[in-house]
């Protein structure tokens, strides 16, 4: 009896050491990329140039645009055509001329629901215990030669993010999705570099990532404006 009364106390103190050291290094982290500021960025504008690996050579322009936990617009274009992903509330839509799709068509409800986590410009571990997600620590990772810190983030039962963390700048240096989109599971990899103050919060102005459908992938952020009027407008479906 007693060997089991100890083995739950040291249970509880292991997991209450575990969640207070999640905190500790969310803590940090949040301080690093501008803190409260955050509160701050209602609109985000970024403009980027987008290389594929299966296209060697070739830039391809792209434009995000976002209200904070509201709305976004994602244009990529190529080949003189631009493909639009929209989202806009509960109701998103997109089209894919490079894929033969011109006209719109809305978006499904699993596909709402994940683009709708991009309008949370702060990111998922701010404020992540009011937002409704868990946290847990899964101690340190070697990437590419440094120990990170790793961290999973459950956003919800069809979503998992894994948070890597540098504990020397506090900045996230990865992060790793598991989601199922319309019944199929997919992970997503996407590291961050090149760290510029822009209206006194941090943004990676280089993301490299691997995606299922998409391939390798680099991201080269040109400008990033923030908190300029944005027409409610860009984000409805363009009609047939």
């Amino acid at each position: 009896m007693k060997n089991a009364l100890l083995s739950g106390f040291l249970f509880l103190v292991a997991f209450a050491a575990q969640a207070q050291t999640a905190d500790e290094i969310i803590a940090k982290h949040i301080t690093a990329i501008g803190g409260t500021a955050w509160e701050k960025i209602n609109t985000v504008k970024t403009e980027a140039t987008l290389t594929i690996q299966a296209a060697p050579g070739m830039e391809i322009p792209m434009i995000m645009t976002v209200v904070n936990k509201k709305a976004a617009r994602i244009e990529v274009s190529a080949m003189g055509m631009t493909q639009v992903s929209c989202i806009n509330g509960d109701q998103g839509w997109a089209n894919n001329p490079f894929q033969g799709k011109t006209e719109p068509e809305p978006l499904t409800a699993d596909q709402v629901k994940e683009m709708k986590q991009m309008t949370d410009l702060s990111g998922s571990l701010y404020d992540y215990k009011k937002k409704g997600y868990t946290v847990e620590y899964l101690g340190k990772e070697d990437m590419e030669g440094t120990d990170v810190h790793k961290i999973k983030v459950v956003i919800s039962p069809t979503k998992t993010e894994y948070a890597l963390i540098d504990p020397e700048t506090n900045m996230q240096v990865k992060s790793i999705t598991v989601a199922t989109v319309d019944g199929q599971e997919a992970k997503s990899e996407s590291v961050f570099s090149n760290f510029k103050d822009v209206a006194g919060v941090k943004f990676p102005h280089t993301i490299e990532q691997n995606d299922p459908g998409m391939g390798a992938s680099v991201t080269t952020i040109t400008k990033i404006t923030v908190n300029e009027p944005v027409d409610d407008k860009i984000f409805e479906m363009a009609k047939k």
